[in-house]
């Protein structure tokens, strides 16, 4: 036994989680195991914080036909040297379930994205054994429920074994990354702003700490005139100009931010930013808070969730994120057990509605009724919910088995479905289901 028991720590201080930052343009991947401090981000050059993959391909064919494919910026090479067909936009492509014309075939998106993902955590190899990788956890900024399948169906893909596979918004790493980090970087609020092609968008992480669990909220907020244009052609006097301005409204933006709330840290998210440009912001910023700037927190944040999935925390039980798609109420039942009564969790708060699911089977005693419990993380009182299995008869001699399923269909309510299972050969299933739905706004 205690042989065992020490084999069984040994493993699992080897198993890996994965953060995996799947963007259009380009990709991020962090990596960690249970012990680890702080997560490693791959960069495509040693030694250097090169972390952005680029998400694309190159098809190449060789003498005698093979077809071989290159990935990221290797990709981008042999297509300027003319060895190949570069193919761009794949996750475009997978979220509208599109095919694509190569050299003359027709191929599935997804079987695209999937040469893609295996090539990127292959590269992981020189680092890690792919067969220690015990989950990986997807972010993206727009997670739709098509894109969540195909990934589902990509990472059974990866490796010799399924492994296990989660989705955290572009929130809920932040989450992550901020309550892995010394408690004195977010005694109060916490501010990020990352900065794309297309805009800058503004997160601000808050905390109830009257709650307990602790319950935590991120107010997001787009900025699209903050959008940077084409002006490579213009004179150093108009860019000048045009980035002097730009550090003006980045700092109303800013300044109004922080009035609002107590700020202890900004996180500056993106390559758009610049100590060149943005130099009277930065002084506001610097003024009594923490500044850090970087590019790879999503992907770190992904890794940190991945890891209390599987290897859960106190910061797991101590902290819950709320957003509109999190569950905010914790949903269980009373069962008896021998001549006392015990709590059965069902539906944690804090989980995403496409992540809510659980499958279990009951013994009736008493009567036809389910009650439920449920205990809204915002202080409310405990409430009970009762469903009524109608023509259901009791027996009363611990006979009648039912099958109960709760899952989520969308962000509003949870679904319920009870199934008469019968008693083995004593007693035949009816055949009964009894569907229940509970609306959201009834419990938080």
């Amino acid at each position: 036994m205690l042989i065992d028991r020490t084999l069984d720590e040994i493993t699992k201080k080897n198993k890996v989680v994965i953060g995996f930052d799947l963007g259009n343009d380009y990709s991020q991947i962090s990596f960690c195991r249970q012990n680890q401090s702080m997560p490693d981000t791959f960069s495509m050059v040693m030694g250097e914080e090169q972390y952005n993959i680029p998400t694309l391909l190159c098809r190449q064919t060789g003498m005698e036909g093979t077809v071989t494919w290159s990935m990221g910026k290797e990709a981008i090479k042999n297509a300027k040297e003319g060895q190949g067909i570069l193919v761009e936009n794949l996750v475009m492509l997978v979220q509208s379930q599109s095919t694509i014309k190569i050299a003359g075939e027709e191929v599935l998106a997804e079987a695209l994205l999937e040469i893609f993902i295996k090539k990127a955590i292959a590269v992981l190899g020189a680092y890690i054994k792919i067969e220690d990788i015990a989950s990986v956890a997807f972010t993206m900024e727009d997670m739709s429920p098509n894109m969540m399948e195909a990934l589902k169906r990509i990472a059974g893909n990866v490796g010799n074994r399924k492994m296990e596979v989660y989705f955290l918004s572009h929130e809920d790493c932040l989450f992550q990354y901020i309550i892995h980090q010394p408690e004195e970087m977010w005694i109060h609020d916490v501010l990020l702003y990352h900065y794309k092609s297309d805009g800058m968008t503004s997160h601000a992480l808050r905390m109830n700490r009257k709650t307990n669990p602790i319950a935590c909220f991120i107010d997001t907020v787009k900025y699209p005139q903050m959008k940077i244009p084409d002006i490579s052609e213009k004179r150093e006097i108009a860019k000048s100009v045009f980035f002097k301005q730009l550090d003006t409204t980045l700092l109303e933006i800013v300044r109004k931010n922080c009035e609002q709330r107590t700020i202890t840290s900004i996180f500056l998210l993106g390559e758009f930013f610049s100590k060149e440009w943005c130099r009277e912001s930065l002084k506001y910023m610097c003024r009594g808070r923490r500044v850090f700037q970087g590019n790879n927190l999503f992907s770190k944040g992904a890794c940190y969730g991945a890891r209390e999935r599987v290897f859960p925390s106190t910061l797991s039980s101590s902290y819950i994120y709320l957003s509109n798609d999190k569950l905010r109420a914790n949903i269980g039942m009373t069962c008896d057990r021998g001549q006392t009564e015990v709590y059965f969790p069902i539906l944690d708060a804090g989980v995403n509605w496409y992540e809510a699911q659980k499958s279990f089977d009951v013994i009736l005693v008493k009567n036809n009724t389910i009650t439920l419990n449920i205990s809204p993380v915002n202080g409310s009182r405990t409430r009970v919910a009762r469903i009524s299995l109608e023509g259901l008869k009791v027996r009363g001699n611990k006979t009648n088995r039912v099958g109960i399923r709760f899952f989520m269909e969308d962000a509003n309510a949870v679904q319920i479905e009870i199934t008469d299972k019968g008693f083995g050969e004593f007693f035949a299933s009816t055949g009964q289901v009894w569907r229940e739905c509970l609306p959201l706004e009834a419990i938080t």
